[in-house]
């Protein structure tokens, strides 16, 4: 075997292995005050020619429609629909980013990685809670799988995960994730906009809160500082019991134990 037939059969083998692989996504927006939903900018503003029947996007969200002699104007993002975005002419629920028209950012309900509620190629990073997020965008044909917080190739449409809103119910799992879930407000019958949450290490979602569930034995961290829970093994079952730590000191989940709090030192 010579050297190119070896470098061919080298490079299939890192093109076949690369191509189930997870990736990051890429960057699209920063929080800052600056920043705003990007607008396309048209050299010239888009008219009808006045003969035709068509449509044609005004900017990233707004669709000009050309019914020969009239003229109509139409927003596509409205509370009543989830196509948000104007793409080729017409309403769509993924932004063309290529354009420059970017999905906006989130309002943080924790720090990490979060998935975007109505688009599973996007996802968001936040650095605070209250803060807006910083918006990235999955590779073409890969979708944001949120127990990894990397993307995943799209086999499936089952693979698209997004939140299913239910006027029925107050919070909604994440697909079938135990520690994503969203609240849907609705205004009118219709979703206006959605908050992503995500349970703290040790939770799993439950309908209406996140529940903490023993991982193994030992002492782990209760949503109060203060206190902490100790797991252990009783009749062949995982169980719990919570304990509070003495005046003056925290739980440390890196010891397991409770630890001078600041300050008190």
């Amino acid at each position: 075997m010579d050297y190119l037939q070896l470098s061919v059969i080298v490079c299939s083998l890192i093109k076949f292995s690369a191509a189930g692989t997870e990736l990051p996504g890429q960057l699209l927006l920063s929080p800052s005050p600056r920043n705003s939903p990007a607008k396309r900018e048209a050299a010239t503003e888009p008219t009808c020619d006045g003969i035709s029947v068509y449509s044609t996007c005004t900017d990233c969200n707004n669709v000009l429609v050309c019914l020969g002699s009239t003229q109509l104007e139409r927003s596509c993002n409205t509370s009543s629909q989830s196509a948000a975005f104007c793409v080729n002419g017409t309403c769509s629920t993924i932004p063309d980013t290529g354009e420059g028209c970017f999905p906006p950012p989130v309002i943080c309900t924790d720090v990490g990685f979060f998935p975007d509620p109505t688009i599973c190629q996007i996802y968001h990073y936040c650095e605070g809670t209250d803060q807006e997020s910083s918006v990235y965008e999955c590779p073409p044909n890969y979708v944001y799988d949120a127990e990894t917080a990397l993307c995943n190739p799209k086999d499936s449409i089952e693979d698209c995960v997004t939140v299913k809103c239910d006027q029925d119910k107050i919070f909604v799992s994440y697909g079938t994730s135990k520690k994503y879930f969203a609240f849907c407000p609705f205004e009118e019958n219709a979703v206006s906009s959605i908050q992503v949450f995500k349970c703290p290490e040790n939770y799993q979602f439950h309908e209406v809160s996140c529940v903490f569930e023993c991982p193994e034995a030992g002492n782990y961290a209760h949503m109060d500082a203060t206190k902490y829970f100790q797991c252990y093994h009783s009749e062949a079952q995982l169980v719990f019991t919570v304990q509070s730590c003495p005046s003056g000191k925290t739980f440390d989940q890196s010891q397991q134990v409770c630890v001078t709090s600041e300050g008190n030192d």
